[in-house]
């Protein structure tokens, strides 16, 4: 396991890590218990911190259904399949985000371009790096969704709040 340290990731990220359950006619309740604790633990900590109270198994609830539960599937416009074409990666976005970097340290974009190549030991051309710039930057479609899943979040949150009856 981690300690919980400056460069270290919080213990609970290990559990994170574990395969599944073996369950077999000797493991006791009271063993699979205390894993099952451990594990929902992690789980909610790894869900931006909940705690384990009713409000923090309400978002866990939530945050899962809009995640797994097809009933609450989104579509938006920026999804591909509506959209066609090639899924947009991090790689060009990546790559304009460097060329912009060195040019802010006074290179040109020639410079920028060849320092790339130079870098990528040939795996990004000096071409393909000089035309990044050229090209719409379109964010990563996981990007673009982010405020169409974000509206959503906050959605189920209020329909589950005026559907609540505490």
């Amino acid at each position: 396991m981690h300690d919980e340290g400056e460069d270290q990731l919080p213990a609970w990220v290990d559990v994170l890590q574990r395969g599944p359950i073996a369950v077999t006619e000797h493991t006791s309740e009271e063993d699979l218990a205390v894993e099952m604790a451990e594990r929902l633990d992690a789980l909610l900590r790894s869900h931006n911190g909940l705690r384990p109270t009713a409000e923090g198994w309400r978002q866990l609830a939530l945050e899962l259904a809009l995640k797994y539960e097809p009933l609450f599937t989104i579509e938006t416009p920026v999804d591909r399949d509506s959209m066609g074409g090639r899924p947009v990666g991090m790689g060009n976005f990546l790559l304009r985000s460097r060329m912009k970097a060195e040019m802010r340290k006074g290179a040109s974009q020639a410079e920028a371009a060849r320092r790339i190549e130079k870098e990528s030991k040939g795996e990004t051309s000096f071409k393909t790096a000089n035309n990044s710039l050229s090209r719409k930057g379109q964010a990563p479609d996981f990007m673009r969704r982010w405020t169409h899943e974000w509206k959503a979040q906050r959605a189920i949150l209020a329909a589950a709040k005026n559907l609540s009856q505490e």
